[in-house]
């Protein structure tokens, strides 16, 4: 005879939505028109031309403190250490996507960083989720999750910027015949880096 029964769900994985306040339509007419320099849909492989994508980023200044407001609201509301100058200050660094019709991006993470991200200045109806994979899937055995419990699919809309552990895994579906490119701004936030 069950005299009791208490279900626990442990490990909980956090993710934060913020919403910003940036002229998204000027950040997506200017990455459009840069991308045009790219030999890839995104700038990652080139810090050249990165570094000449970000140097003329409309609203840069606002776009990078939304990104250290947001950190500090992720590591306050899921007790993590606090980025600040005792621990080296806050290390920083973002790249752009452009993800075109059949452009996609494979299951990874963001190993040597506390918080990855995503903000995206230009969505359509058509425009791919990102989906988050449950640190469980390699772990399984003989337990039959189904696929709607083993990822989240967030569909973004302009102006959104998602944050979640830099570990967790994540991919991008390839994209639908769109007339709107999905823009994906992304990044990696840290703890700061030490120089002797």
């Amino acid at each position: 005879m069950i005299t009791d029964i208490k279900h626990i769900g442990l490990f909980r994985v956090d993710f934060l939505r913020i919403v910003l306040d940036l002229d998204h339509q000027a950040i997506a007419d200017y990455t459009l028109e840069h991308s045009k320099k790219w030999d890839r849909y995104t700038t990652y492989h080139n810090h050249e031309i990165n570094n000449d994508w970000m140097s003329g980023l409309p609203g840069r200044e606002d776009f990078e403190k939304d990104i250290y407001e947001a950190a500090d609201q992720f590591t306050e509301r899921t007790n993590r250490r606090i980025i600040d100058k005792s621990m080296g200050g806050k290390f920083l660094k973002y790249w752009c996507s452009v993800y075109n019709e059949h452009d996609q991006h494979g299951s990874h993470n963001h190993p040597n960083s506390l918080i990855a991200g995503t903000y995206y200045p230009q969505t359509s109806e058509e425009s791919s989720s990102i989906s988050l994979e449950a640190p469980w899937t390699s772990h399984i055995m003989h337990d039959r999750f189904t696929k709607n419990t083993s990822t989240f699919d967030y569909k973004p809309n302009a102006g959104d910027m998602i944050m979640w552990p830099s570990w967790i895994f994540h991919r991008v579906n390839p994209q639908k015949a769109t007339k709107i490119p999905r823009i994906a701004i992304s990044f990696n936030l840290d703890y700061g880096r030490f120089h002797d």
